[in-house]
């Protein structure tokens, strides 16, 4: 049962039964319901709860917190053996691109299957890449086992594409990896699309931005998911309408304020060519306890679990003007505040750059 955005805190029962809680308003969360679900009909009661909790970023901000159920709902089914979807919600599948040039590129593909049946599983893994014209431009695969009632996350390193079409601004050329499971007697039983780019980036201090070795300048802006009218509760197509916009106008950059939106933005990105940076909802200001400090951490950590392959992504964020309006007048107790803002801020610098060392890291001011 996957939840794209419920606001801010859920608790899912299914035909009674506890199936998980999910703390954060904006990132997306999956529940694997197979034991509780029954033929015919079936009670799934989520409760959305939007009080203000000072352990949950965000404490304050300049947009509406709207509650409840916001965006898309959807169950999925899997055979036993699968591409696991709950991991942190991700596809199961995470693409890095350690080598890119304008005449190769290497990819590596983690994958973590699970194997929910009662007996170990024998499996072919494969990962087929089509470039964009619809060809085949790579293909690996390995044999696994899986034994039952595990996970397990096997790596398939160096996987060749001669002379790539790279993604960029005015050519955002976007591969796709099809990543199967097959059993033994060549059925398939599980089949995940991941979109592809390949590209290389760096920011420097006084060169600027460079995306595959050509100077750019970044010019966007922020965006919010709310309407007049709708609050949060939006269609794809006015998600959609707002990336076109930027595109028509001449922006190639967008900061997607201040928190994981929906999927379909950066999918928008992805296929426009808008370089983007994605942040969590820490703003304005910290609470000085450990559960505000892991939830913003696992925020951070989900964020980019399920943004991991957009290549329009090449900023992870997780600090909006927490100086802004300090919340203390008194020296002292502002010097024990401004000691807990940095130990959040470090643990969150450390939590991203262990989960992806590829891109850079934003706190905005």
């Amino acid at each position: 049962l996957c939840f794209e955005g419920v606001n801010q805190t859920a608790c899912v029962w299914v035909n009674g039964h506890f199936a998980g809680r999910h703390a954060g308003g904006y990132t997306r969360f999956a529940l694997d319901i197979t034991r509780w679900v029954v033929p015919g009909e079936n009670l799934v009661a989520v409760e959305a709860d939007n009080r203000h909790d000072p352990d949950m970023p965000p404490l304050s901000a300049d947009f509406t917190f709207f509650g409840g159920i916001y965006r898309d709902v959807s169950l999925l089914l899997t055979d036993r053996v699968h591409v696991a979807p709950v991991d942190m919600a991700s596809s199961g599948v995470y693409l890095t691109t350690p080598e890119v040039s304008a005449h190769e590129a290497t990819v590596d593909v983690r994958t973590v299957v699970a194997n929910r049946g009662g007996e170990p599983a024998c499996v072919r893994l494969e990962h087929r890449i089509m470039a964009p014209d619809g060809r085949r431009a790579a293909v690996a695969d390995t044999l696994l086992t899986v034994p039952a009632g595990q996970v397990v996350e096997p790596v398939c390193r160096g996987i060749r594409i001669e002379d790539p079409q790279l993604w960029d601004i005015d050519e955002p050329n976007l591969y796709r990896v099809l990543t199967r499971l097959v059993a033994e007697d060549g059925t398939e039983l599980d089949c995940v699309s991941n979109s592809l780019g390949l590209r290389w980036f760096a920011f420097d201090p006084d060169a600027g931005f460079s995306l595959n070795g050509r100077s750019r300048k970044l010019l966007g802006t922020c965006r919010h998911q709310d309407y007049e009218g709708r609050g949060w509760a939006l269609p794809d197509a006015m998600h959609e309408r707002d990336i076109r916009l930027l595109k028509q106008m001449g922006g190639n950059f967008l900061r997607i304020s201040h928190y994981p939106q929906d999927p379909v933005v950066l999918e928008m990105c992805d296929r426009l060519g808008i370089v983007a940076s994605v942040e969590i909802p820490v703003v304005n200001a910290v609470t000085e306890s450990d559960a505000f400090l892991d939830n913003a951490v696992q925020m951070a950590r989900e964020m980019i679990r399920q943004d991991f392959n957009h290549p329009s992504v090449m900023i992870w964020a997780y600090m909006n003007e927490v100086l802004l309006r300090p919340p203390y007048k008194d020296e002292r107790e502002l010097a024990v505040y401004y000691k807990a803002v940095e130990r959040v801020a470090r643990a969150l610098e450390e939590a991203v750059r262990a989960e992806d060392p590829s891109r850079y890291t934003m706190m905005a001011y």
